[in-house]
């Protein structure tokens, strides 16, 4: 019995990966972002649904939570203090995936980043599963965390010239 549900189990998780996949696909191509967008999305869903999975496989099968508990906790102090920037990293990709959904940008767009007095303005040229690359229009790339785009107000340009930051300039 316990082989049958375990065998539903994993039928079901990928059935929703591939719902899911085939959601992400459709809204990246409505939307007109680049194949590795796309791709780098389904590999979340497809990792989110995997670790699912597993832990249903785990819970039918007798998985002892108190056991789970402790293995899980040491696990992540040992990460906590060896890979600090591991959250940083899942932070990041977690706003790629909520940017990719609620499509504010995408790449192409003239922005212009508000972070006091590194205030950036700018094309997007790439949006990756980490960070976003933006050109200004004197050809400099500046490389900015995902999460970035969530903590700080951000002006979408309508023209196609980029107004310059006049903060740090002087009047004559």
């Amino acid at each position: 019995m316990k082989w049958l549900l375990t065998a539903v189990i994993l039928v079901l998780a990928w059935a929703l990966s591939a719902l899911l996949r085939g959601i992400t696909t459709r809204l990246g191509r409505r939307r007109e972002y680049s194949r590795a967008r796309i791709f780098q999305t389904a590999v979340v869903i497809n990792t989110a649904c995997l670790i699912i999975s597993l832990i249903a496989t785990g819970v039918l099968w007798g998985l002892n939570g108190d056991g789970l508990m402790v293995f899980a906790t040491s696990l992540m102090a040992l990460l906590g203090v060896a890979l600090f920037a591991s959250w940083s990293m899942l932070s990041n990709a977690t706003a790629a995936i909520i940017l990719f959904f609620s499509a504010p940008y995408r790449v192409g767009d003239r922005i212009r980043l508000l972070d006091g007095d590194n205030t950036v303005t700018g094309q997007i040229r790439h949006m990756g599963l980490i960070f976003i690359t933006i050109q200004d229009e004197l050809g400099h790339r500046y490389t900015l965390p995902n999460n970035l785009l969530l903590q700080k107000t951000v002006i979408r340009l309508k023209n196609d010239t980029l107004p310059r930051d006049q903060k740090h300039m002087r009047a004559d």
